[in-house]
């Protein structure tokens, strides 16, 4: 079976995670996706739940521990469980707000029937001061994610917030910051793609502004409109001819403004299915099968992102003309 996509979502109590992924869960749903939300809680009592009671979404609640701890056995039974009853598309998982982020991925990362998405931290910045007297744990939140996502960012006045970013980048002065106003997160941002989206993959790129008119081409069309409002950018790519080693080049290159890239990529004739958020890459081997057509596409998320077109398109041509490198390759 294919692993099924897995997003970890951490933050302190109170930060807003559960609004977030109720969002979530309702834009997946729309699109007719099959989700699973899993919710740790370390209390007796899912004081969120009633968020969730209206979605028709199978849910998990493991009470009185941490699944990077305590409830790993029940956390890996009702995983196994879920995913033979409801074959979901993707499934998200709510940390409680002490747990540790590493030790949640490792664990995904283990299990044979899940693949590791994201992580994703939920900062409340209109309570937030900073980390000098919070656990270790609490600072691997922010230490050990792929995407920080700002909460209740319309209550913030513009210092806040920049003081926020400030205790934020003495701990992470890599992964992207987005913001999520009212609670909401755009999925295009919180999610990669999936093998289950493959057969969806020309809408997708419709919604990033991909069509036939840029199919033989690397300039950037217009943007979509669906993040625009805060500065979101979406656009598609076409990828030429390169080895997996130029396109892992090209992809650790891409600018920091670019939160998130996924797409397709033949190499050999074979099919690679492409993730990267922040800085992690992730090239999975998806079946010719499931392919809807032989395009290698790249679609880009970031943050005002067209003001780099000269530079991605001029990565894009010097990593497609480079010869493979070799293991005794002068560097």
């Amino acid at each position: 079976m294919v692993p099924v996509s897995t997003t970890v979502i951490t933050g302190f109590l109170g930060s807003g995670k559960t609004t977030i992924i109720s969002h979530l869960i309702e834009v997946e749903q729309l699109q007719g996706r099959q989700v699973i939300f899993v919710k740790n809680e370390i209390g007796d009592e899912n004081i969120d739940a009633r968020l969730m009671k209206d979605k028709d979404v199978a849910t998990k609640e493991l009470l009185n521990g941490c699944i990077c701890c305590t409830l790993v056995g029940p956390f890996v039974r009702a995983i196994d469980e879920l995913i033979d009853q409801y074959h979901p598309d993707r499934i998200i998982i709510e940390a409680s707000g002490v747990a540790d982020p590493a030790a949640i991925a490792l664990m995904i990362d283990s299990h044979p029937k899940l693949h590791r998405d994201g992580v994703i931290s939920i900062i409340d910045v209109t309570n937030f001061e900073g980390y000098h007297d919070l656990s270790q744990t609490a600072k691997n939140q922010t230490k050990f994610t792929d995407i920080i996502v700002f909460n209740k960012i319309e209550l913030a006045d513009l210092h806040t917030k920049q003081v926020v970013v400030g205790y934020v980048r003495e701990l992470n002065d890599y992964s992207p910051i987005v913001e999520s106003p009212g609670g909401i997160l755009d999925p295009a941002v919180a999610f990669g793609l999936t093998p289950t989206q493959l057969c969806q993959l020309d809408h997708i790129l419709d919604q990033a502004g991909y069509t036939s008119n840029y199919a033989h081409r690397n300039s950037l069309p217009p943007p979509s409109h669906h993040l625009e409002n805060d500065g979101l950018i979406s656009f598609s790519i076409k990828l030429p001819a390169m080895s997996q080693d130029m396109l892992i080049k090209f992809l650790k290159s891409l600018p920091g403004a670019v939160y998130r890239a996924k797409g397709i990529c033949y190499i050999n004739h074979k099919p690679l299915l492409i993730n990267k958020v922040g800085q992690r890459i992730d090239l999975t081997d998806v079946s010719p099968s499931q392919m809807p057509s032989n395009k290698s596409v790249l679609v880009l998320i970031g943050f005002r992102i067209t003001q780099y077109q000269n530079k991605i398109n001029k990565l894009l041509h010097q990593y497609s003309h480079q010869p493979q490198s070799h293991p005794n390759a002068d560097d």
